[in-house]
């Protein structure tokens, strides 16, 4: 008898936790707080953009011989995941304002 009711009390929080977990994502999707895959590619263009322009920057305000290297790694690799996620996006035929 007490399995019993430990079972069925099991079932009831599992039950009330999907419910929340629904309630949750019906809620973020009412809300904007869900993006779609397309929302999220434009938003890391935008977001690898701003960090291409702030290693440019930081290029810009190097002056220790040693960082200057480091510098222009990151510029590179800013730049080249920029140009990817273009890529991607037009391969996907994502269309949108990236600024």
């Amino acid at each position: 008898m007490m399995r019993q009711y430990r079972y069925e009390k099991n079932e009831e929080k599992e039950e009330k936790s999907l419910l929340d977990n629904l309630t949750n994502i019906y809620e973020k999707l009412m809300y904007g707080e869900i993006k779609t895959e397309d929302q999220q590619i434009l938003e890391n263009i935008r977001m690898a953009h701003e960090e291409w322009r702030n290693a440019e920057k930081y290029f810009e305000n190097v002056t220790d011989p040693d960082l200057i290297d480091h510098a222009i790694y990151r510029i590179e690799a800013a730049r080249t995941r920029y140009t990817y996620l273009l890529k991607l996006a037009r391969e996907m035929g994502i269309n949108g304002d990236i600024q």
